[in-house]
């Protein structure tokens, strides 16, 4: 569901800064925003303006009403378990995009994605459920950004590139044309990816070297 398009109860699933920028998103769409979810118990109130509802407990009481969530977290593997848990409760996700955005027309946007401030996807890019393509952040043609992948502030990929699924690619990184960054990677904030990037790797510098493996995570 896109941000302009929304019919019924709208609520932003976090409270921390993440969240806060989401917030700012619907608010610069025009967008009602019911409250936040929160799973921390310790955090009810109001944040930034907004009432705290509950956590995941607040999607069962409110069963049988339209309900679309905007994911306002941005831990990659915690964001996918509260898109999963929104989902089983019939809550829809959805789609945020800032009005300042460039998104091309042939360009697909799946559910659950936020588009930042001056962030660009050009054409034929297809970016996948849950992904955030942060502030500034360039998509260039023909490029995949996988489920729940995140983009940093003013990170660039080329044209035909692959980014994984739960992905992570730091402030300021580039990734040039035709690569591939593997599934649960990290690229460091301003490294220069040259080369395919495997699953589960940190890569930092310029260009980018493999500083680690990481344990894959299901």
């Amino acid at each position: 569901m896109r941000a302009r398009e929304n019919e019924g109860l709208v609520v932003v699933y976090g409270t921390g800064g993440h969240g806060k920028v989401i917030v700012d998103i619907l608010l610069a769409n025009g967008i009602r925003i019911t409250g936040f979810l929160e799973d921390n118990p310790q955090k009810r109130g109001d944040e930034y303006g907004l009432k705290i509802l509950g956590g995941a407990e607040w999607l069962k009481e409110a069963a049988g009403q339209t309900i679309a969530v905007a994911l306002g977290i941005g831990d990659n593997f915690a964001r996918r378990a509260v898109a999963e848990r929104c989902i089983a409760a019939g809550a829809s996700l959805l789609t945020a995009v800032h009005p300042s955005a460039t998104i091309a027309a042939s360009a697909t946007v799946s559910p659950g994605i936020v588009i930042m401030p001056q962030a660009v996807v050009n054409a034929d890019a297809v970016i996948r459920q849950g992904a955030i393509i942060n502030t500034g952040a360039i998509v260039e043609h023909d490029c995949t950004v996988g489920d729940f992948a995140h983009l940093s502030p003013r990170a660039a990929i080329g044209g035909n590139v692959q980014v994984g699924d739960l992905s992570w690619l730091g402030m300021g990184s580039i990734v040039i044309p035709n690569r591939k960054v593997g599934t649960g990677s990290i690229i460091g904030a301003g490294a220069t990816v040259i080369h395919d990037i495997g699953d589960w790797t940190v890569a930092v510098g310029t260009p980018a070297h493999v500083l680690k493996e990481l344990e894959p995570r299901s």
